[in-house]
């Protein structure tokens, strides 16, 4: 999580925390085998770091531990109980409902003194401690592709599933179905995991692999292809949650490209509304693709402007590290 080469500058935050913490007198490092010997705090994230073995997805991954001769996960939870910690152990609730639903558990939340979270539901600013998904301050020059140049639509993102009723991963994929049908030279799929087997009937049987003619490949930096592009679908992986805002819209501005959103239920709350489009102003696909097709230069234009504008706010600077570095230093009296 301390490594600055990983793609997108991801860790910048984590970074950027390690150094402020570092000037404070505090080492922050990864658990690994280290003792808790004088830890100040000890940060859990999200509820698989405390239940790693509950269900019968864990029984398996139990199970391939063993036959991997691997050493099973430390139960760092109870050792800080038994070091009477209790009051020193802060939890993270990072990912979304869709891909761990256990950050939900009321009983989870019993187990902590303090809780950081990003669900504006929660927060009561006691225990339950507000923080924006951090996103890195590490942004190269993007050049100014010309109106003309840039192709329609782009969609980043890893080929993903999910059970919750209100995950926007099928969505997402309908998207791409219908834009590369009716926009086969405007519209391109980068990320993972597409093009490949899901299951263990997609393996076995190959025609049965679901295959999308207008992906592209993977690529290390969306730097290096959103500039490319007049609009990029920003779905998150669920819809209707207050406050989960992830890195998407913002990678999109960054990179002079307009975000489609859809996702946080409160948007508007953080970012201007001149800045992106609206997916649920929409009532299909049929419908996005007339707008998109109908903005003209001098109206994308406008987009642009509200866009640089929002970047050099504070409503914008509340995502970046140094904002996320506070929350976290107060939140734990430091």
């Amino acid at each position: 999580m301390f490594d600055p080469k990983e793609r997108d500058g991801i860790n910048d935050p984590a970074i950027y925390l390690r150094d402020r913490l570092h000037k404070l007198g505090y080492e922050l490092k990864t658990a690994d085998n280290n003792p808790l010997g004088d830890c100040e705090w000890v940060f859990f994230i999200d509820s698989i770091s405390i239940k790693i073995y509950s269900g019968w997805r864990g029984l398996a991954r139990k199970v391939k531990t063993m036959l991997q001769r691997k050493t099973l996960f430390r139960d760092l939870y109870h050792e800080c109980i038994q070091a009477g910690m209790q009051q020193r152990m802060a939890l993270f609730l990072w990912e979304a409902p869709a891909v761990i639903p256990g950050n939900r558990d009321s009983e989870l939340h019993k187990m902590f003194p303090l809780i950081f979270t990003w669900n504006d539901h929660y927060v009561d600013e006691c225990k339950f401690v507000k923080f924006n998904l951090p996103i890195t301050r590490l942004f190269p020059h993007v050049p100014k592709v010309p109106f003309m140049d840039k192709k329609l639509l782009v969609n980043i993102s890893m080929n993903k599933f999910s059970n919750h009723p209100r995950e926007l991963y099928s969505a997402r994929r309908a998207s791409i179905r219908y834009f590369e049908r009716r926009q086969p030279g405007n519209f391109d799929l980068y990320g993972v995991g597409w093009n490949q087997p899901v299951n263990i009937l997609e393996k076995t049987i190959p025609y049965l692999r679901q295959i999308y003619p207008c992906y592209r490949g993977v690529v290390q930096n969306k730097w290096d292809v959103l500039p490319n592009y007049r609009f990029s679908l920003c779905y998150e992986n669920i819809v209707g949650e207050p406050g989960w805002i992830t890195e998407k819209i913002f990678d999109c501005m960054r990179n002079k490209c307009v975000p489609i959103y859809w996702g946080a239920s409160n948007i508007a709350e953080y970012v201007d509304r001149e800045t992106f489009i609206d997916r649920r102003k929409f009532k299909s696909d049929s419908e996005l693709e007339a707008f998109l097709l109908s903005v003209t230069e001098k109206e994308y234009g406008r987009f642009q402007a509200a866009i640089q504008d929002y970047l050099q706010s504070e409503r914008f600077a509340k995502f970046l590290p140094p904002a996320y570095a506070d929350t976290i230093i107060k939140g734990l009296g430091l």
